[in-house]
């Protein structure tokens, strides 16, 4: 990884990736971790300057809400939000 000749198999952009979904994937981990020590703790996880995995991760959670609200629309015959969301 660090020798100058070779070039790195993954473009720049993968590997960040990667590195952020890595990171997110930890926090959810501990967050949802069924040891209430564990849960209870609140690690801050270091992620840099530019990208903070605590924002990406909550940004996420509520698109994931807003998205499962803007889903229920009316379809058809329907009554408004009849079919039960898990």
């Amino acid at each position: 990884m660090y020798n100058r000749k070779l070039k790195p198999r993954l473009p720049l952009k993968s590997i960040v990736e990667e590195y952020k979904c890595g990171k997110a994937r930890l926090m959810l981990m501990l967050e949802d971790s069924e040891d209430p020590a564990v849960r209870s703790i609140q690690p801050q996880l270091r992620s840099g300057r530019k990208w903070k995995v605590d924002k990406a991760v909550k940004q996420t959670k509520e698109g994931l809400k807003m998205k499962g609200v803007i889903s229920l629309a009316q379809t058809g015959k329907k009554r408004l939000a009849s079919e039960r969301v898990e």
